[in-house]
């Protein structure tokens, strides 16, 4: 693919570990692509005619699929953090952007602020303590640090403040695409719970909210040392989340 030479390096040579999570990271989205644009969950099984077994057992994939998906998506991002900048770096990034999005959404998912009302469900994966789905803060730091990782791939001389603008830009683009998504079609969280007739529309503050803070756990990553080695995976998963939604927006409006 010539039209890419110039935008990342190809011929990163990876491990067979991070090629194997590579590998089921894409066979995993390719299973997706057939469950999550169309909503399917755990209890519709029920419905179909089955063995209890087989409907058992893909029930329980069913209601884990998404936050398997997720992992896999983190340990390709990390992984390759770590193997551009070093163990010790990519713990850093991705413990700020981890611990840092887990104390906002906590604080967010019971007071309202700074993202505005909404809960969390388990469609998501199980809830520490029956706030915050452990997926969250997988998908704040795949999303913050593979966008860093693509941007500093492209162009290695961003000041902070530059990459910390980009890497919030398209935290911003991707939320946008999610929103309707998560809300409306996979339920992993509720805007506006327990009103009648809430708005179509999640609160303008959510959009400011994911911009500022995905700048912000940027700018307080160390700035990255030296050219990244390839940034073909991490911009692999951040394009396949988006397709996906993508995907589920476009059946939800076929339908």
């Amino acid at each position: 693919m010539p039209e890419f030479e110039g935008f990342v390096n190809w011929s990163f040579q990876s491990t067979p570990l991070q090629t194997w999570i590579w590998r089921v990271f894409l066979i995993w989205t390719s299973v997706g692509a057939l469950v999550l644009p169309f909503g399917l969950q755990p209890e519709q099984l029920a419905r179909w005619p089955a063995t209890a077994d087989w409907v058992g057992t893909a029930r329980t994939l069913l209601a884990y699929a998404d936050l398997v998906w997720m992992v896999l998506a983190a340990l390709v991002v990390y992984l390759q953090a770590a193997a551009d900048e070093g163990l010790a770096r990519a713990r850093v990034a991705g413990g700020i952007v981890a611990f840092g999005s887990a104390v906002v959404e906590w604080v967010g998912a019971t007071t309202g602020f700074p993202f505005g009302p909404y809960v969390y469900t388990d469609a998501f994966g199980p809830r520490m303590l029956g706030v915050l789905p452990i997926a969250i803060p997988l998908a704040w730091m795949v999303i913050v640090l593979a966008a860093r990782q693509v941007l500093w791939a492209r162009w290695p001389g961003l000041s902070r403040a530059q990459l910390a603008l980009g890497v919030g830009a398209i935290a911003l683009a991707t939320d946008f695409n999610l929103e309707h998504v998560a809300w409306k079609v996979r339920g992993y969280w509720l805007w506006y719970p327990g009103v009648d007739s809430p708005p179509s529309w999640p609160p303008w503050q959510n959009y400011l909210s994911w911009f500022l803070l995905a700048a912000l756990f940027a700018a307080l990553i160390p700035r990255p040392a030296g050219t990244f080695a390839s940034a073909r995976r991490p911009l692999g998963v951040l394009l396949a989340m988006n397709a996906l939604f993508l995907l589920a927006h476009l059946v939800r409006w076929v339908r």
